[in-house]
């Protein structure tokens, strides 16, 4: 049996950096992971561009992974477009004299600078190629089964093991969930011209695309979403079909496409637990919140919850005070869902309105663009999320 203080489900992101922070807490943290550990060291790329704020980079900075990443896995975010159906018009943000909107990095590469990262804390342990099968609450412990048979015991678990966790529901955790039918499949392309480090949005009529400038002049990433009866067909595309899909909903922005490389294809669901803490057991990363990908909120909430939640439990003892731990948990979901219940609804209701292809939508959708050009305090508050 191992004990700790703090057991982690999920070796993803959001649960590697919560094990760094409290691991500096002095607690010591055992983390549960499916993977293996050669799979974590040297993640495969899965084709997901991760675009951090900037209070994800400073975060980044603070635990020592930021500077593990090479210059040449950073795309700095100089500026955002987005564009309606056939609309002539472009809904233009650039951050003035802030620098960068933020940072385009892959999730492979975060993965992999995390877990070195977590290498180098000497009170972290990692239990890898292994799955929880059970969780029972013990007097000032929860007790996980393990189907290899080692179970562990710590004063607080907490899941980490994606929205769809099945540690959620062991904790009797509801969570609302969104199936939005569509699905998002990306590949990397080549263009003629380069994208200048600006991501462009195209909310065409049926289907969205996004391009995402990668750290090549020449290179994006572009994000095709369709609804999910489609994506056999788009996935069973030629690279000159792909690319002449891309060319024609980007309108040909940055010249002749060419696409290469492998597509991987994700199916779009939003979820929202419906607590974030029960009795010596909390949630972080998309166990919590699981966003739709459209306004780039998902990890950098996930690593949020987690600076947050590591802000609460401000030492060891306070995981052995069954008083003060409940406090520091309701804080937390209480701090939690005031940054992320606004951001979740409102992209939720953005992802509808810029999917619906009825005319009273389409109107409504070019209004809200052109109110939005034409009223700079709107697109100073969306800057102003991204580079605080």
């Amino acid at each position: 049996m191992t004990e700790s203080d703090v057991a982690i489900v999920g070796a993803g992101p959001a649960g590697l950096s919560l094990a760094v922070m409290l691991a500096r807490k002095g607690c010591q943290v055992v983390i549960i992971e499916r993977q293996d550990k050669s799979a974590l060291s040297a993640p495969v790329d899965d084709g997901r561009e991760i675009a951090l704020t900037h209070k994800s980079y400073k975060l980044l900075q603070e635990l020592g992974a930021w500077q593990r990443l090479s210059p040449e896995e950073i795309s700095p975010l100089n500026a955002a477009e987005v564009v309606d159906g056939n609309s002539p018009s472009t809904l233009h943000f650039s951050p003035g004299e802030k620098g960068p909107l933020g940072f385009i990095v892959s999730n492979s590469a975060i993965r992999r600078i995390l877990y070195e990262t977590v290498l180098e804390a000497e009170n972290i342990a990692l239990l890898d190629n292994s799955t929880v099968t059970g969780m029972t609450l013990s007097g000032a412990m929860r007790h996980l089964e393990l189907a290899e048979g080692e179970g562990v015991r710590a004063s607080l678990v907490v899941a980490a093991d994606s929205r769809f966790s099945e540690v959620r529901r062991m904790a009797g955790i509801g969570a609302d969930m969104r199936d939005f039918g569509r699905v998002a499949i990306v590949g990397p392309v080549r263009t003629a011209l380069p994208h200048d480090g600006i991501a462009r949005e195209c909310f065409r009529y049926g289907s969205t695309l996004a391009l995402l400038p990668l750290p090549k002049p020449n290179i994006s990433s572009a994000v095709v979403t369709v609804p999910a009866s489609l994506s056999a067909q788009i996935m069973a595309m030629g690279n000159d079909e792909f690319a002449g899909h891309v060319s024609r909903e980007s309108a040909s922005q940055l010249g002749s496409v060419k696409a290469f490389g492998e597509r991987h294809c994700y199916p779009l669901v939003a979820v929202y637990a419906h607590h974030f803490f029960t009795e010596r057991f909390a949630l972080v990363g998309d166990a919590a919140v699981g966003m739709h990908p459209v306004t780039a909120h998902g990890f950098n909430l996930g690593l949020a919850g987690a600076d947050t939640l590591a802000r609460q439990l401000d030492s060891v003892s306070r995981l052995y005070n069954p008083a003060k731990l409940t406090r520091a948990l309701a804080r937390y979901q209480m701090l939690h869902r005031v940054e992320s219940k606004p951001i979740y609804s409102g992209t939720n209701r953005v992802v509808d309105l810029f999917t619906d292809d009825r005319l009273p939508a389409k109107l409504l959708r070019k209004m809200v663009l052109r109110v939005s050009d034409r009223f700079p305090p709107i697109r100073k508050a969306i800057v102003h999320q991204l580079t605080r």
